[in-house]
C-alpha cells in the first residue's frame, strides 16, 4: 500500500515559498514522525531541498528527479520519474511507502496512491502551493476524520 501523508490548511494550502506557510507545529511533526518512522518515504526535489535535516532519520529516503546529474549522497536514493511509479509499487510489496510532497509529485503518483493521510492545520495561510483538491475528491472517499495525538486527521482511501 502507497500511502501520502501531508498537512495542509483550510484551502488545501501546504506550501508558501518553498516552506511550510504556517508556524512550527511540533504535533504536528510527532505525528508524522511516528507514522513514517522505519518505512519509506518518497519526496520530490524541492521537498528535499527544503528538509533542514537530511535525510530524515530511521527511514530510506528516496527522492523522485528528472535531473540526469542526481546520484545517491546523503544517504538517500534517487529515482528518475519515469521508472518511479513500478519502483515504488514493487517496494511498497515489502515496506511502508510514503509520500511526502511536494504538490507535483503527489499529482503525478496520484494514481498509485492508496491513501491519503492529512493533517489539517486550522486556518488559511496564503499558500502558494496546494493538493489537488478536486482530484482528490473525484477519486477518493474521507474514511475517517479525527484526532491523533495533538492533530486532527482526515484520511482519505482510494474508490
Amino acid at each position: 500500500m502507497i500511502k501520502a501523508i501531508l498537512a495542509c490548511d483550510q484551502d488545501w494550502g501546504i506550501g508558501k515559498d518553498g516552506d511550510l506557510p504556517w508556524p512550527h507545529n511540533t504535533d504536528d511533526l510527532k505525528w508524522f514522525k511516528e507514522s513514517t518512522m522505519g518505512g519509506v518515504v518518497v519526496m520530490g526535489k524541492s521537498t528535499w531541498n527544503s528538509l533542514p535535516r537530511k535525510p530524515l532519520p530511521n527511514r530510506k529516503n528516496i527522492i523522485i528527479t528528472s535531473s540526469e546529474q542526481d546520484k545517491e549522497q546523503d544517504g538517500c536514493q534517487f529515482i528518475k520519474f519515469n521508472i518511479a511509479k513500478k519502483e515504488l509499487v514493487n517496494m511498497s510489496k515489502s515496506q511502508h511507502v510514503w509520500i511526502i510532497g511536494g504538490a507535483k509529485l503527489v499529482k503525478g503518483l496520484l494514481d498509485i496512491i492508496d491513501e491519503f493521510h492529512l493533517s489539517r492545520i486550522q486556518g488559511s495561510y496564503d499558500c502558494d502551493t496546494f493538493l489537488p483538491s478536486s482530484l482528490i475528491a473525484q477519486k477518493y472517499e474521507l474514511a475517517d476524520s479525527g484526532k491523533r495525538g495533538g492533530v486532527y486527521v482526515d484520511i482519505w482511501k482510494q474508490l
